[in-house]
């Protein structure tokens, strides 16, 4: 049944309106996630498929080396074995009107059987529409959350398993994802067809009054630019970037374009790693010479960190994400 935008906001009103006590907002989230993208189900990290760590092409699996091939971006903080930890997995949830990607995170080293993680991620996206919700199950430091019958969490009601949305929301997740739901790295990228895509289509994030819409939605138009006729470049935060990254900026303008264009080199990196063609991950399977690459792709890079250094020039094109959350209004 399709839900009319009036029809809509005014269940929003009233789950918000509800009196003290009667739902909290994980539930308040969950039922506007289920309402715009659909439930997500019950789910078993040990069904999705591992993502490989390896050093110098071989596979390491017993052990987290402190360097390797494809070291993760995401930092797993200062009580982790590092940026090389093994058996991290990534689970495809996807039905034919949703994409749903689940990563279940290692960030200290554990056999291959173990059914403990130490966070659970998950990313839902109705690509018609753009909706997007974020999900996230955290481990305290020295302990663990298992992967074994993960509870759905669009049927969350407290914090016991999931953060609270305006946990998540406070994380900032989505400065780092400011062009679309799925990043491409390295590390995913060794199991990049396990993960939905979906680069040019509507982005918007459900948000019931938790925080999600100070994340940004911009990207940058660069006229003639190599690198957005693949994917979109996010702006970051226009305004300044508060959050646990300081000054930095993350996400596909920033950090991130750094990393993977050989400008930055990652933490955990080997040699492998450091230089070319490790050192540049953009685009996936390029093939050809470090000079061929600069050619090809050298001065675009140089326009979007141009842009990522003060993105209200004329040439980078500030443009909201087009999303059809509200009854396929354009945004």
């Amino acid at each position: 049944m399709t839900v009319s935008f009036p029809l809509r906001c005014a269940f929003a009103l009233f789950l918000l309106a509800a009196p003290a006590g009667a739902q909290t907002s994980s539930e308040v989230y969950g039922a506007a996630c289920t309402e715009e993208i659909g439930a997500i189900p019950v789910f078993d990290c040990a069904a999705g498929v591992a993502v490989p760590v390896t050093v110098d092409g071989i596979v390491v699996t017993d052990h987290a080396p402190e360097r390797c091939d494809h070291p993760a971006l995401l930092s797993n903080g200062a009580q982790s074995d590092g940026q090389c930890v093994p058996h991290s997995r990534i689970l495809n949830l996807s039905t034919q009107t949703a994409q749903v990607s689940v990563m279940c995170r290692q960030k200290v080293y554990r056999d291959a059987s173990s059914t403990a993680y130490d966070e659970i991620d998950v990313i839902a996206h109705n690509p018609a529409t753009g909706a997007t919700c974020w999900f996230q199950a955290k481990a305290d430091a020295g302990a663990a959350i298992s992967g074994v019958h993960v509870p759905s969490p669009t049927a969350a009601t407290d914090d016991q398993f999931w953060e609270t949305p305006e946990r998540v929301a406070s994380d900032g997740c989505g400065t780092c994802h400011d062009n679309d739901p799925f990043m491409y790295s390295p590390f995913v990228g060794q199991v990049w067809s396990n993960v939905p895509v979906n680069p040019f289509g509507p982005y918007a994030h459900v948000e019931p009054g938790m925080g999600f819409a100070a994340w940004p939605t911009t990207v940058m138009d660069m006229r003639d630019n190599t690198c957005t006729g693949c994917h979109r470049i996010g702006s970051g935060q226009v305004g300044g970037l508060d959050g646990p990254w300081g000054g930095e900026k993350p996400g596909s303008c920033g950090q991130l374009a750094d990393f993977m264009t050989g400008r930055q080199i990652p933490e955990g990196a080997d040699s492998r790693a450091a230089t070319y063609p490790g050192s540049h991950a953009m685009p996936p399977a390029f093939g050809g010479s470090e000079a061929a690459w600069n050619v090809i792709y050298a001065q675009s890079m140089s326009q979007v960190q141009s842009c990522c250094s003060d993105p209200e020039q004329a040439i980078c094109g500030l443009t909201p994400i087009r999303s059809y959350l509200d009854a396929l209004e354009v945004k």
